[in-house]
């Protein structure tokens, strides 16, 4: 287990290490990822100077940002300066969506101790604005974030998919269902039944183009609405990832409650999102909940006590968890 922050600050010199190597490695990650270095590099070696050319790049500075991602044992340089891909920027190039977001996200975090005194989200103080309507105004970081948001959702898929075993349903709706893909994987894990994807408007539009080749297309709905106002009726089994950790109870007891009006009699909720610690000790959901204390005003990570709170509110009951001790968990709660 990496340390945690206290084991850090107990030797400064290496909290210090620590604080330069994690800004530099991210200095580096995002500028690789903004200048699309890696998708430059083939299957062969190719000479610094003609990697620097492909993307537009300085040669002697690149030089020295691919030398550190050499020496971090991300990327390999030959003997005649020529840079090879590795197993490891291979998978990095595949979710370079994690660090373009910084682009975005990380000067909103340095706004955090104006939120803590005003209580209005540290992303709304640095752009004028809440986040979704930032989006919804931008719809080429909106593509980039939504990108961001499946790919997260591939490694919580592998996790869920093998340690979770869903009752028999017909219908499945995903609410916030985004591009698609925890749907498609769904429906891939049972092919007898049929799915929806209800999202904002803008999102389903983007959910039908990168739907519109797939074997699973015609057993898919693509809906845009407001969860707010009303949710696709007469499913039998609702599905809701990292979708409650964006908002406050308040308003999750509202979703929940459009859902208990509109689900299938003996139908199912499957939340998944991270369940923290009754008490504090060392957790990943903490660090999520310290990125939507940044984002949004009232989203938060929660405690398993605190979801059947809400459940309980609107209409549910908590009937089974199968939990992640390093990521998202899910949790079942049926009508009551």
């Amino acid at each position: 287990m990496a340390k945690t922050l206290g084991a850090l600050l107990d030797d400064f010199g290496e909290f210090h290490t620590w604080l330069v190597q994690s800004q530099n490695a991210l200095w580096v990650l995002h500028a690789v990822s903004r200048a699309r270095v890696l998708d430059h590099l083939g299957d062969e070696p190719m000479a610094m100077e003609a990697l620097a050319d492909k993307a537009g790049l300085k040669t002697d500075m690149l030089r020295r940002v691919m030398t550190f991602l050499a020496s971090q044992e991300v990327v390999k340089i030959d003997g005649e300066d020529r840079v090879s891909h590795t197993a490891r920027s291979r998978a990095f190039q595949a979710r370079q969506e994690a660090v373009r977001w910084l682009n975005v996200n990380f000067p909103a975090g340095l706004k955090l101790d104006e939120a803590l005194r005003t209580g209005v989200a540290a992303f709304e103080h640095h752009y004028g604005q809440p986040l979704f309507d930032y989006l919804s105004e931008r719809p080429v970081i909106a593509d980039e974030f939504g990108r961001l948001m499946s790919s997260i959702t591939s490694g919580i898929e592998a996790f869920i998919f093998s340690n979770h075993a869903f009752k028999p349903f017909t219908r499945a709706v995903d609410i916030g269902g985004s591009h698609g893909q925890l749907m498609s994987r769904l429906l891939t894990e049972y092919p007898s039944a049929m799915g929806v994807i209800f999202d904002l408007p803008g999102t389903a539009a983007q959910a039908e183009k990168n739907l519109a080749a797939s074997p699973l297309k015609e057993r898919i709905e693509i809906i845009g609405g407001d969860f707010f106002k009303a949710v696709p009726a007469g499913g039998d089994l609702y599905l809701m990832k990292q979708i409650l950790h964006d908002w406050g109870d308040e308003e999750c007891v509202t979703i929940l409650k459009n859902i208990r009006a509109a689900i299938a009699q003996g139908g199912r909720l499957a939340i998944i999102d991270f369940i923290l610690p009754e008490t504090p000790t060392p957790h990943p959901g903490y660090a999520l909940d310290i990125n939507m204390l940044c984002l949004l005003a009232g989203g938060r990570e929660r405690r398993l006590s605190e979801f059947e709170e809400i459940f309980s509110k609107a209409g549910f009951a908590l009937d089974r968890v199968t939990e992640n001790p390093n990521g998202q968990s899910l949790l079942e709660a049926v009508a009551v």
